[in-house]
């Protein structure tokens, strides 16, 4: 091919790859959804089956436990196999995953569920990865604000659909999880195209690289970006983990304590806020202010929020604090997402991609024990202060380390 013609079909790829990206938001969306439904439930879930604040800690502890096995090995397979075909598999195992929790009669079920699935996951970087290669670099925060704001539509509709069925039964949600999971099977199967194999002619016309290992230890500014994603990781790890028990100890609504309907509102409306940061809020942002900036804005924005949280003890504080924490939280993981894939060559974003994954589990293996143990032991003012001041050295070390804005 000549380079002329190789210029010509790189200028029409973006827009072949914004029209390919309409069936991966339908597939993702109702992926997060059935996701949505299980993260409000889990905690009392599990609780009525005789787990501690530790042993909840644990169930997430072991699933990401499983992800970073799994992540990177799932993230190079899709760019030998195509993107499609590894997140059936991934699908599959999340479907499994569901059925067996919403079997569980004791806590060991609960677990084999959450390992099941922890092992064969890897939607949503592969979806990730699916976005970045279809899109011009030019246009690629865009795209993964996209498959962004797939999830937050999901994380708005699934945890209303928990809060509604949980009324019938406490399995009735995840059985819908599990139906969910099945409809994105055949969604993924008849929707999105079949993508090209790092191994066929599309990949080869692009720049070849050296070994993963090599690659991997030569993307410095690809570190600096994974590093901060480490500290992003771990506060929201510590939040998610124990987000319900806390809230159930500390605040009440209707005269009884929170339960799985009210944590399910507090996550529709993170999903609310996600729709709205990845649909209004983050191409506006780039206009005004650096990536580096708005990551500082972010990791303020989480500090604020998780102190505000540690003083709070009114409705209306606690929808400020978890306002600002949820913000925070939104532009963070966008930002350092797009930056990260912008660092890396197109046929190796699902490399990169699940190395994040991996980070990410890594940051999820130990933090919900630390959250846990905290909240085990009602220090629940620790456990807010602890959020809090990850999330100041998380704005320092965005700093410092974030590129500067090209002049």
């Amino acid at each position: 091919m000549a380079a002329g013609s190789t210029a010509e079909a790189r200028e029409e790829f973006p827009g072949e790859g914004s029209l390919a990206l309409v069936p991966t938001f339908i597939v993702v969306a109702v992926d997060a959804t059935g996701l949505g439904i299980i993260l409000p439930l889990l905690p009392f879930y599990s609780q009525r089956l005789g787990a501690t604040p530790f042993l909840i800690g644990a169930l997430i502890s072991v699933y990401a436990v499983c992800q970073l096995i799994a992540g990177p090995v799932v993230g190079m397979l899709s760019d030998r196999y195509g993107r499609r075909n590894v997140l059936v598999v991934s699908q599959i195992g999340t479907f499994v995953g569901f059925v067996l929790l919403a079997m569980a009669s004791n806590l060991t079920l609960v677990f084999l569920a959450r390992i099941i699935d922890g092992l064969t996951s890897g939607n949503i970087s592969v979806a990730h990865a699916y976005a970045a290669e279809h899109s011009a670099p030019s246009t690629r925060k865009q795209a993964l604000g996209m498959t962004s704001g797939a999830i937050g539509t999901g994380l708005l509709v699934g945890p209303a659909l928990s809060g509604l069925l949980v009324h019938y039964s406490d399995t009735a949600p995840v059985w819908a999880a599990a139906a969910l999971s099945l409809i994105s099977i055949l969604a993924t199967i008849t929707l999105l195209p079949p993508d090209h194999p790092a191994s066929e002619p599309l990949y080869q016309q692009r720049v070849p690289e050296p070994t993963p290992a090599r690659t991997i230890l030569g993307m410095r500014y690809a570190w600096r970006l994974l590093v901060l994603l480490i500290v992003f990781f771990f506060i929201n790890s510590m939040f998610l983990s124990q987000i319900g028990l806390f809230l159930s100890a500390r605040f009440s609504w209707d005269g009884h304590p929170f339960g799985a309907r009210e944590l399910g509102m507090v996550f529709a409306y993170a999903g609310f806020i996600n729709m709205v940061v990845q649909g209004l809020l983050i191409t506006r942002a780039n206009r005004f202010a650096s990536d580096r900036i708005i990551v500082v804005a972010a990791f303020a924005s989480m500090a604020v929020g998780c102190a505000g949280l540690a003083i709070g003890n009114r409705i209306s504080l606690l929808a400020v604090f978890l306002t600002l924490i949820i913000l925070g939280t939104m532009f963070a993981r966008s930002t350092l997402t797009a930056e990260l894939s912008r660092s890396t060559a197109i046929n190796r974003q699902g490399m990169i991609m699940g190395l994040n994954q991996s980070l990410m589990s890594g940051a999820n293996i130990t933090a919900p024990l630390l959250s846990g143990a905290l909240i085990g032991h009602q220090l629940f003012v620790t456990w807010t202060l602890a959020m809090a001041t990850i999330a100041f050295v998380g704005m320092a070390l965005a700093g410092q380390m974030l590129a500067p804005p090209q002049p």
